[in-house]
């Protein structure tokens, strides 16, 4: 691959927009490195902002940063890690210093070092991806390549409901949220044995994504533009409200909402981004009832290798949320379909 240049999608400069199809250099690994052909590049809320500037990042740089693929070339260093032919997935953040508390904790995904793929490091919305080895994951055996295609999502999930929360101490758990996250999240709690799963959404989830959600394990879901939802948990839950809230859709209303529907000494994670830097919580429901709320942002290596382990018990769900695949020439017409929330998840056939 040495000298080759291949397609990818860049954004090249900095303001709105200023996204497109690019060629870029392949770029040989080093000893330490791994090149991946890329197979399936997942699009994410992030790669809208990216796209928008709403979010930071370092142009020219190659997008995408949900991608899995096939070993074609390897570092010196790494040939006793991997070989050519592997299939693989990778995390998204790379440059962790290594020797912080953070990363002696193995929490390198927070290291105040690190840098993102697809938005200050080249990414996966390319043919080939070069890759420190480190950072790879081995697909599980007969995991599909759609459903690897999903597993960073899925072990961001995984992360934030079994390591940052408790889920699995759950008997009844509220989602608030419908997208990706929302519903990657049924199918953990769905897997963790949860017997009472709420999913709250609005009418764009209706046709397709709530559906889905009772298809992947959700026991019951709710319109809140049309229907009460301390209504539906008060029913589900005899009046208790329940023992575990996942917020997954980044709406200021909803979380006051949700933290009201948890019964005390119950437990919030937190996962969705809101667009604004602050908004008003009712502290005192905090206190009073003596609820515990988890912050959860990305997922440490931990993370991957557990989502990883029950990957192919959980594929028939998660191959499911993947709605449409697309070549990456249609690339704008996936991002317009996220932004109107079309279905669930979008993937980006790097080989098509």
């Amino acid at each position: 691959m040495r000298g080759s240049t291949m397609r990818a999608l860049v954004k090249y400069a900095a303001g709105e927009g200023n996204v497109g199809i690019r060629e870029m250099p392949v770029i040989a690994p080093k000893a330490d490195e791994i090149l991946i052909k890329v197979k399936y590049c997942g699009i994410c809320g992030t790669d809208l902002h990216i796209e928008a500037d709403e979010y930071p990042n370092t142009p020219p740089v190659i997008m995408g940063h949900e991608y899995c693929g096939t070993v074609v070339e390897v570092g010196a260093d790494a040939a006793g890690q991997w070989k050519v032919g592997d299939r693989v997935v990778g995390e998204l953040h790379t440059g962790a210093c290594g020797v912080c508390e953070l990363c002696l904790a193995g929490k390198p995904h927070i290291c105040n070092q690190k840098l993102a793929l697809g938005s200050k490091y080249n990414g996966a919305f390319a043919e080939y991806l070069t890759l420190p080895a480190c950072w790879a994951h081995a697909i599980p055996e007969g995991v599909s390549w759609e459903v690897a295609g999903v597993t960073e999502p899925f072990a961001i999930t995984n992360h934030c409901l079994r390591e940052r929360g408790h889920i699995q101490d759950c008997r009844s758990v509220l989602i608030s949220g419908a997208a990706t996250m929302g519903l990657m999240s049924v199918v953990v709690c769905s897997y963790l044995g949860v017997r009472d799963i709420i999913v709250s959404g609005t009418g764009i989830d209706r046709d397709e994504r709530f559906p889905l959600a009772l298809s992947v394990g959700a026991t019951r879901v709710v319109d809140v533009t049309s229907e009460n939802l301390a209504l539906a948990v008060k029913q589900v839950t005899e009046g208790r409200g329940v023992d575990g809230w996942i917020e997954c859709s980044g709406s200021p209303a909803a979380i006051n909402v949700g933290l009201k529907l948890l019964k005390k000494t119950g437990q919030a994670v937190l996962i969705g981004l809101v667009g604004k830097p602050s908004i008003p919580i009712e502290w005192n429901q905090l206190l009073y009832n003596e609820l515990d709320l988890f912050a959860c942002f990305s997922s440490p290596p931990s993370s991957w290798e557990k989502a990883l382990a029950i990957e192919a018990a959980v594929a028939p769900q998660l191959r499911q949320l993947v709605t449409q695949v697309i070549p990456l020439e249609n690339w704008a017409e996936g991002f317009a379909a996220m932004r109107r929330g079309d279905g669930v998840k979008i993937l980006v056939d790097m080989e098509a």
